[in-house]
């Protein structure tokens, strides 16, 4: 009677291919993110921030954010900005927004790194996209001085839900 070695199984394979299984379920979409710096530390009153995003996939949801890296000197406790939203599949969304930079007390509401400060607004929740297309935002300075002085950088973040 011939007899036949069982075949060994390699553990280490099957726990990388769990590994790997495991890994790629957890996975998220990595954020999508614009920037658009200010010479000058200004943000001149008339010039409108415009952004674009690519929609890929439809039936997803998505939160809008914008966020302001800001000087330590930025002189407003409140600033007044207006958004227009522009959906791959016609819809337009306007709003106006007032964020909040100090509290009472005269301190940064966002998070101070160095003599910066990050403060953000969640524009939009949940958006759904229905169609595949262009995204397109444009964010506007209201606030009445002809420049706003102390804004960095204002970026406008794309997380995916």
């Amino acid at each position: 009677m011939t007899q036949y070695q069982a075949e060994q199984k390699n553990p280490i394979l099957y726990w990388l291919l769990t590994a790997i299984i495991f890994v790629t379920g957890c996975i998220h979409e990595k954020p999508m993110e614009k920037r658009i710096s200010f010479p000058g530390q200004s943000w001149q009153r008339y010039y409108i921030l415009k952004y674009e995003f690519p929609i890929n996939e439809t039936g997803k949801s998505y939160d809008v954010v914008l966020e302001l890296r800001l000087a330590r000197t930025f002189a407003y406790d409140e600033f007044p900005v207006n958004m227009v939203l522009n959906t791959p599949s016609g819809e337009e969304r306007i709003k106006e927004y007032l964020l909040q930079v100090k509290n009472k007390n005269g301190s940064f509401t966002g998070t101070l790194i160095g003599d910066t400060c990050l403060t953000r607004l969640v524009l939009k929740r949940n958006l759904y996209c229905s169609r595949k297309g262009i995204l397109k935002v444009e964010i506007e300075n209201l606030n009445p001085r002809m420049e706003t002085e102390g804004i960095y950088r204002a970026s406008l973040i794309l997380i995916q839900r």
